[in-house]
């Protein structure tokens, strides 16, 4: 059954979505509680696992990084098998999100390398131990990555937000500290900046001068929570299409920014050229939108693959 939130746990998680280093008291003076309680629901929505963690949505791209998107299909595994597979690419450091799905594929991986030599070694040692097993392996280069707040959970019917995104961008230059920086806040974004100022042996001024210029740089892009949003009903779905134009594009990207229920839109270089990551109440939600997408764009359209996502086994915007 799914869990239910009330109308003050709905506003304090869309402030943490909106800037999950926002102190309790920041938070308290717009949801209209205490901090103290403010810091109980926080930790009470993380007992309940509706919150798995926290993170930064960093822009790759500028710390030198392409991101390459593995899709693979199995063939004569067992469970025992699947789990090898799977904790196989988890424990590699530049596998960034890794998860299981119902549909075409079965797994999907993203990973984070500095260039097309290494993804190309990573691939080839897979292979080698588990190319028996597979099916299909299709492979994606991600172009262009949009991220967006999960506007749906606030019962909000479009998301007019500013927008969060990586790709086609230049390596910025950056310090031994403030990659260290970056790496403390990018698996656990609400970290305390003291924390980071004792080991990095700077005051919390330092600290907090850094993470506003990387900001400022657009290399960190926002602070978020890992949200469970199957705890509160909601299925998760990737879907890939195909284009047989692309003079719409822009267009496109607009329409799925307004969206609350999409999540991700990415563009790709490879057998699919755009997708969106989304999450809905049911398949009929999912129905429903796809039709409007479809409706609005089918001279551009030529196909689209749904895949249900069931499990995420990793989310991760830095390799380690």
């Amino acid at each position: 059954m799914a869990v239910k939130l009330d109308v003050k746990d709905k506003k304090i998680l869309e402030q943490l979505d909106l800037n999950c280093r926002q102190s309790n008291s920041q938070i308290s003076k717009i949801v209209g509680l205490s901090k103290d309680i403010v810091g109980y629901r926080i930790k009470n929505l993380e007992k309940q696992k509706i919150i798995l963690g926290y993170y930064s949505v960093l822009n790759i791209t500028k710390l030198g990084y392409v991101a390459y998107k593995v899709m693979l299909t199995f063939k004569d595994t067992t469970s025992k098998i699947e789990e090898e597979i799977i904790n196989y690419l988890k424990k590699n450091k530049n596998v960034g999100w890794l998860v299981s799905c119902d549909g075409y594929y079965n797994l999907m991986v993203v990973v984070w390398v500095e260039d097309s030599f290494i993804f190309e070694k990573f691939f080839l040692e897979f292979l080698k131990k588990y190319s028996k097993y597979l099916k299909e392996r299709d492979i994606l280069v991600i172009t262009e990555n949009h991220a967006c707040r999960k506007s749906y959970l606030y019962d909000k019917k479009i998301d007019n937000l500013p927008d969060v995104f990586y790709g086609d961008e230049k390596k910025s230059r950056l310090d031994e500290n403030e990659l260290k920086i970056i790496n403390f806040l990018a698996n656990n974004s609400r970290i305390k900046l003291h924390k980071i100022a004792e080991s990095l042996n700077l005051t919390g001024e330092a600290i907090a001068y850094r993470v506003r210029q990387l900001q400022k740089k657009e290399i960190v892009q926002s602070f978020r929570p890992i949200i469970n949003s199957s705890l509160l009903g909601y299925e998760y779905y990737n879907v890939l299409f195909k284009l047989k134009k692309f003079n719409r594009v822009k267009e496109i990207f607009g329409f799925f920014k307004k969206s609350p229920n999409i999540i991700y839109f990415v563009k790709y270089i490879g057998n699919y050229d755009v997708g969106i990551d989304l999450e809905v109440r049911n398949a009929q939600e999912l129905r429903k939108i796809m039709d409007g997408i479809k409706n609005l764009f089918s001279d551009v359209i030529e196909s689209h693959n749904p895949v249900l996502i069931y499990q995420e086994h990793k989310l991760s915007y830095l390799p380690e």
